[in-house]
């Protein structure tokens, strides 16, 4: 995530000044943004692209604009730096909801759907990327990418969140990032099996322990993308809670064997008294 502590309020009123003079959209494809759908910014009245208006932001207050893939439009992103600056960021009112401008997969077509939620999903788990420990069930993320695009599937999840998550590490994987998909998990904090083709696509083989490499990526991703909340030390590594607790459990459940003492001169097991009964 680029460095916005260098931006001010009034590097903001410049970004909307332009917004205003250029119009939106001249504006988003000039620097490469695209509609807000979850964050608008509020400022006399107008609703603008929170996101695009930060990265903008950032050219006044250093020269360089941010790129759009570089940081997350979400709560945890652009909404978070806007709202301490003192700006009005909400929810737009058009979110699809209730069955209403929604737009069924199967009109749009699966690779355009895909293709959509994936660049959606990336945005979510950037959020997730930007807390420490930070992570979204595939419920969720399900969800959230259908919401943000718009567009909805009555296809079981399963079979078609793991295609969104391999296309999302590939984009990680090409831009020379950590996975954010492992930033995804299920309902056992676990990121489940189809982590395996994710990691595969990124990295060319598939991890031993799907969840410890998931728990490293994951730290790999607080760290590239500076979360704000990461320890001084950089943080270490760890299961989710759920997952660590589960595993702990199973450990004490297994039993221990013991080796059973044996008499040292004939070698047969020794009974409860310790004393062998051929030997004495």
């Amino acid at each position: 995530m680029p460095d916005f502590d260098a931006v001010s309020r009034d590097h903001v009123l410049s970004a909307l000044a332009e917004y205003d003079e250029r119009g939106a959209d001249d504006f988003l494809a000039a620097y490469g943004f695209g509609r807000a759908r979850d964050y608008v910014l509020w400022h006399d009245g107008k609703g603008y692209d929170s996101k695009a208006v930060l990265g903008v932001a950032l050219k006044y207050a250093t020269g360089a604009a941010a790129q759009s893939t570089e940081f997350s439009g979400g709560r945890y992103g652009a909404a978070k730096v806007l709202w301490a600056l003192g700006f009005d960021v909400s929810e737009p009112a058009g979110t699809p909801g209730d069955g209403e401008d929604w737009r069924e997969a199967s009109d749009v077509g699966t690779e355009a759907a895909r293709s959509a939620w994936a660049a959606e999903a990336r945005e979510v788990l950037l959020d997730a990327a930007l807390r420490y420990r930070g992570v979204v069930t595939y419920k969720e993320l399900a969800t959230e990418v259908q919401s943000r695009t718009g567009i909805r599937t009555r296809q079981l999840m399963h079979y078609w969140i793991g295609d969104v998550l391999e296309r999302v590490s590939k984009e990680c994987a090409r831009r020379g990032e950590p996975m954010l998909s492992s930033l995804c998990v299920n309902a056992e904090g676990s990121v489940g099996p189809g982590y395996a083709s994710a990691a595969r696509g990124a990295y060319g083989r598939a991890p031993d322990d799907l969840d410890d490499h998931a728990a490293q990526e994951r730290l790999a991703c607080h760290q590239h993308f500076r979360a704000p909340d990461l320890p001084a030390d950089g943080g270490v590594p760890a299961l989710t809670p759920r997952l660590a607790a589960t595993r702990a459990q199973t450990r004490r459940a297994v039993p221990v064997r013991r080796e059973a003492a044996t008499c040292p001169t004939c070698h047969m097991q020794l009974p409860a008294t310790g004393v062998c009964d051929t030997c004495g």
